[in-house]
């Protein structure tokens, strides 16, 4: 089984829970989808937490390339930007220079399928009008490709036989088979900062041999999550939007 992952953003809290999900499973490749911090309280422990991982595959995220200073944060929220300024300061070296050396998207899991941040087109893009999905399908091989960056869970069907795209709502809890005449693009949603209006942690479980994925949802510990964003002088805004899932 493998654990997909996407946009930690140095949520500790978050991340322990997936953690301790981790302890009652066969995970066999922890999978991880960019942006492993940026508004959160907690770089350096959780990429510690994240390196002790094996095996592991991963790509970076637009956070992460700002605050490892590969990039500036021009097209990044006032509350982003603080954020991002503020971890490149707390980083230590070991884990500035982990975040520097993240690979780019699109790369491949072994010969399964193939991970990305935002789009397997463009690293920084956000997959959510058809135009874009359409292009990012032509732009992977294989049947499957995640990606995150939206924080939205979630997946884009593509039947090639009847050239019908689809967005397909995922319930938690219940596993979704691939069919074989299909396409997909896969979004776990977000472990740190969740979008999609349910404050609880997203990410899945997908079965390579029966080409299957499950999505997660968990409570962790929001308000200790939010205490830590505000006692760390980040700007409020990104502590009230957890416990809103927004």
């Amino acid at each position: 089984m493998d654990l997909i992952l996407s946009d930690l953003h140095s949520n500790l809290h978050a991340f322990r829970a997936v953690l301790r999900f981790v302890r009652r499973r066969a995970i066999h490749r922890f999978v991880l989808l960019g942006d492993l911090v940026g508004y959160g309280a907690h770089p350096n422990q959780l990429l510690d937490e994240v390196r002790d991982l094996r095996p592991r595959f991963m790509v970076r995220g637009n956070h992460d390339k700002v605050c490892a200073g590969l990039e500036p944060d021009g097209s990044f929220s006032l509350p982003a930007r603080q954020a991002a300024d503020w971890t490149r300061e707390k980083l230590r070296q070991d884990n500035w220079r982990f975040l520097a050396d993240l690979p780019q998207g699109p790369a491949w899991v072994g010969e399964d399928y193939q991970i990305a941040h935002g789009s397997p087109v463009d690293e920084d893009a956000y997959l959510l009008h058809m135009r874009e999905i359409s292009h990012a399908f032509d732009a992977f091989e294989g049947q499957l490709c995640f990606f995150g960056h939206t924080h939205l869970p979630g997946c884009f069907e593509l039947d090639e036989a009847k050239a019908q795209l689809n967005w397909i709502c995922l319930q938690p809890g219940e596993w979704f088979p691939l069919q074989p005449h299909c396409r997909y693009l896969v979004n776990p949603g977000s472990v740190g900062q969740p979008r999609d209006r349910d404050p609880r942690v997203s990410f899945m479980t997908y079965d390579p041999a029966r080409r299957r994925l499950r999505l997660h949802r968990l409570d962790y510990d929001v308000k200790g999550a939010a205490k830590a964003i505000r006692a760390a002088g980040l700007h409020s805004n990104l502590a009230d939007r957890l416990d809103q899932g927004i």
